[in-house]
């Protein structure tokens, strides 16, 4: 065949990420349009149910708008009409996938067309950047062409086709520019909307002072830099003094700055204006101060610093399932709705809630369940290890049994009730159950009796016959309760456990 320079066509093989279409630019400014074609094949079809690749397509014909000349698109999810059957002896010798397989099998097809019908050598670029360019936690660079496979992979694929050899070219990896801002050139100089695929990811734990967000928060700085993390707390105005003393030193030992959001309002505000009091069913205060505030937060991350959030969640198996064998090793747990532990169930809720109320789904994590070490002691860890006192709510229990020697405080760490099971809201939160607010009455009777203000104030001020708790379906008081409390004892609502976990809170 004549190899003169006219005789070339150079193919950029776009995959729906930026790497390939970085190199289609340069590539199109190095040989002229005329001798350039941009070829998208579409190896992440497998994803077409996931939101997450729903704009890939998009952002191809924006490149291909921008650089100037149309976008010649491979097509076929399956091997139907293939020329070329392909099986590799040795699996070694290929790790490509089966849809890159099958997309690269008809590109093959389409290359063998040039040859025949329009007598033209095509030269094939790829988009593969080098691992350190992925490792460089300043340009952050995470694209949906990682998954396309390595450069050998691919040189031993078309190897072993029967056809004539093609010549193929890697121009990221020759270069080994790894500083490269691919995606900063993209959004900046080419004003191109980024696929959430793409864009550069900002990582956020979702940090309201427990000690499982806060180890999630020094692994996921470890992991991913504190340039590239936000330490994120949703401020309800009613949270513990302890809690923020906490989260302050926390945030110093870490090493980054709490990104601190609040609606203004106390949940009590917000009750008044929705004229609704909540309850262990509904609680208003958690959607608006909480989970509207987080929502408003991520989408204008998106908006104003073209960033992709995921959020890091401090979510651990509920101790008594621990201590099964189906929860030994990290990798069996699976974030699943129907699992028998009830956190695991709790963070599949949180999964399917930022799935489908964000504008665009957002990624969630979960270490303490997916993939760090099952015995891993978070609160030992951050005492001993880290000299930070937890937050007192966690173990007040304990503090008063031993500097007050207070009876009903001792009989709840007999019990193992060291604390509260969460720290929201100063211990009054309305999602809270009877073991919750028995517990609050026995070690903060003042906040007990707080709440129970409020709550009459409201029942007043709107003239409803409403309450916090509810009893054999009807309304039932934190005043009725504390009388009850009274009169049968404590003991028996002590230690009758509730899942007084606040779910909606949790989502921020």
């Amino acid at each position: 065949m004549d190899n003169s320079k006219e005789n070339f066509i150079h193919i950029a093989v776009l995959a729906g990420g930026i790497t390939s279409s970085y190199v289609a630019k340069n590539l199109v400014d190095s040989y002229g349009k005329e001798n350039s074609r941009l070829v998208f094949i579409d190896t992440f079809s497998k994803h077409n149910e996931d939101p997450n690749y729903s704009s890939n397509h998009k952002f191809m014909e924006d490149v291909a708008n921008y650089i100037g000349i149309p976008l010649i698109k491979i097509e076929g999810n399956n091997q139907e009409h293939i020329l070329y059957p392909y099986s590799v002896p040795d699996e070694d010798l290929s790790q490509l996938s089966y849809s890159v397989e099958v997309q690269l099998q008809h590109l093959a097809a389409y290359l063998q067309s040039i040859r025949d019908n329009e007598k033209l050598e095509p030269i094939l670029y790829f988009g593969i950047a080098p691992e350190e360019m992925y490792e460089n936690k300043n340009i952050c660079l995470e694209s949906i062409e990682k998954e396309l496979g390595k450069d050998s992979s691919i040189l031993a694929f078309f190897d072993q086709l029967p056809i004539d050899s093609v010549k193929i070219r890697f121009p990221l990896l020759e270069t080994k520019n790894n500083q490269l801002d691919i995606k900063g050139i993209i959004q900046e100089e080419w004003a191109i909307h980024l696929p959430r695929s793409e864009r550069k990811r900002v990582y956020i734990a979702m940090f309201s002072g427990g000690a499982g967000s806060a180890y999630v928060a020094y692994y996921m700085v470890q992991a991913f830099g504190k340039e590239n993390c936000k330490l994120f707390f949703t401020n309800t105005l009613w949270e513990d003094v302890d809690n923020l003393r906490f989260m302050d030193e926390v945030s110093e030992y870490i090493g980054l700055e709490i990104t601190e959001i609040l609606d203004g309002r106390t949940p009590e505000e917000v009750f008044y204006d929705f004229k609704f009091l909540g309850n262990s069913r509904l609680a208003k205060c958690s959607e608006e101060l909480k989970v509207r505030q987080t929502l408003v937060y991520l989408e204008e991350l998106r908006d104003n610093e073209n960033v992709e959030p995921i959020l890091y969640f401090g979510i651990a198996p509920h101790e008594k399932h621990r201590r099964d064998d189906t929860h030994l090793k990290r990798k069996n747990n699976i974030i699943d709705e129907n699992s028998p532990d009830m956190n695991i169930r709790k963070a599949a809720g949180i999964r399917s809630f930022y799935e489908h109320f964000p504008l665009e789904p957002i990624e969630t994590r979960f270490p303490l369940i997916e993939t760090l070490r099952e015995d891993i002691n978070a609160k030992g860890i951050i005492q001993n290890e880290w000299g930070i006192q937890l937050p007192r709510m966690y173990t007040v229990a304990v503090e008063k049994a031993e500097n007050e020697n207070d009876p009903t405080a001792r009989k709840l760490v007999e019990y193992g009730i060291k604390g509260f099971s969460h720290a929201n809201c100063g211990g009054r939160c309305v999602r809270g159950g009877f073991q919750h607010y028995a517990t609050l009455y026995a070690i903060w009777p003042d906040q007990y009796k707080e709440q129970e203000e409020m709550e009459e104030r409201f029942r007043k001020h709107f003239d409803k016959n409403v309450s916090i708790l509810k009893k054999n379906g009807g309304a039932y008081t934190l005043r009725q309760y504390r009388e009850d409390i009274t009169k049968e004892g404590i003991e028996k609502y002590l230690f009758k456990p509730d899942d007084t976990i606040p779910c909606v809170c949790s989502f921020s």
